[in-house]
């Protein structure tokens, strides 16, 4: 074995046994990498038209970003809120009318009792409400705190990458310099067309959900959409988890409603996904679906819910690490014209 391929193992073995002791440490120094390319997607081309240092860029689009968020909040906050009172009010409704459905039949009443609290929680039923009061509290700290580590860290990225980059080609053999910068920088243009795909289609799923809820008279119609257009950023599996409070609220209509909002849900993610996004990301992430739904299901299992978040971005950079590592790089198989 040479020093170039041992190089490469010892690495491998150091992240593998990473995850393994500590796999939020990787998972939110990827979801930074991912904010700090998109930075830096904005701030390297408006570096360009106003002569500022790249760093400057970065900070000024950030700012930018801030501003825009925070005006966009002020601007919802009143109508947003009050659907959310109106949703947290509706949806017990929707889940007593559901459940009231399902006791009449044999089946539904297997559901409810396995989806009875004390079963979920065990103990009683108050000590499983003040565990699960206790768990989301301290769930939510959690998230909090790693949200502004992740942005800061992206920070970091994005106003100084080639510092971090050249630290982590110096891990490698000198022998390899030159296949792992364009190893980086083809990861570097997967991931910025996964993540312009994937913004695309969390506004276009959003605005095509709103107006077909809208079309259908679907009470808060907006909040509905918004969910399901932020759960976009999850392909596949996002979309689904945030049409279940569409498909509840429209039971406490009539059935045949919440059939239809399944139908509207699946023809804009059937349209957003097969044809529209694709057409965004060309080749530069092009995900088979099976492949996907695997990884999804393979990091939720290994990392919880902030694995199946990256799942998708992880998918792309793996495929592109195998290819560039394991095919060219230990099999000696070169790309065909065929294969591209």
């Amino acid at each position: 074995m040479s020093r170039s391929q041992a190089s490469v193992l010892i690495l491998l073995g150091l992240l593998l046994a990473l995850f393994w002791l500590a796999p939020e440490v990787p998972l939110l120094g990827f979801a930074s990498t991912l904010l700090a390319l998109a930075l830096r997607a904005g701030g390297t081309p408006l570096a360009r038209l106003t002569g500022l240092p790249a760093w400057a860029g970065v900070l000024v689009v950030a700012l930018l970003v801030v501003l825009a968020l925070g005006l966009a909040g002020w601007a919802a906050a009143g109508p947003l809120t009050r659907q959310a009172q109106q949703l947290a009010q509706e949806l017990p409704r929707s889940l007593e009318t559901l459940r009231n459905t399902l006791a009449g039949t044999g089946w539904g009443e297997w559901i409810l009792s396995q989806a009875d609290p004390g079963r979920l929680f065990g103990g009683g039923a108050g000590e499983g409400a003040a565990a699960a009061a206790a768990s989301a509290a301290s769930s939510t700290l959690g998230w909090l705190g790693n949200m502004v580590l992740v942005v800061l860290l992206a920070l970091y990225f994005a106003t100084a990458p080639e510092t971090y980059l050249r630290g982590l080609r110096h891990l490698f053999s000198p022998t390899l310099d030159g296949s792992i910068r364009e190893t980086f920088e083809e990861l570097g243009h997967t991931l910025r067309g996964w993540l312009l795909g994937q913004g695309f289609g969390m506004i276009v799923a959003g605005t095509m959900t709103w107006i077909g809820f809208m079309l259908l008279g679907l009470p808060l119609a907006g909040l509905l959409a918004t969910i399901i257009g932020l759960l976009n950023f999850i392909p596949v599996i996002g979309p689904m988890i945030g049409a279940v409070p569409a498909v509840l609220l429209a039971l406490t209509v009539s059935p045949s409603l919440a059939i239809w909002v399944i139908g509207i849900v699946v023809l804009v993610q059937t349209v957003e996904g097969n044809f529209l996004t694709p057409m965004v990301q060309s080749h530069t992430a092009d995900l088979p679906p099976a492949l996907l739904l695997v990884t999804q299901v393979l990091t939720g299992a290994l990392f919880g819910l902030l694995g199946v978040a990256l799942a998708a971005p992880l998918s792309a950079l793996g495929m592109v690490l195998v290819q560039r590592g394991y095919v060219e790089g230990w099999l000696g198989r070169l790309p065909q014209a065929d294969d591209k």
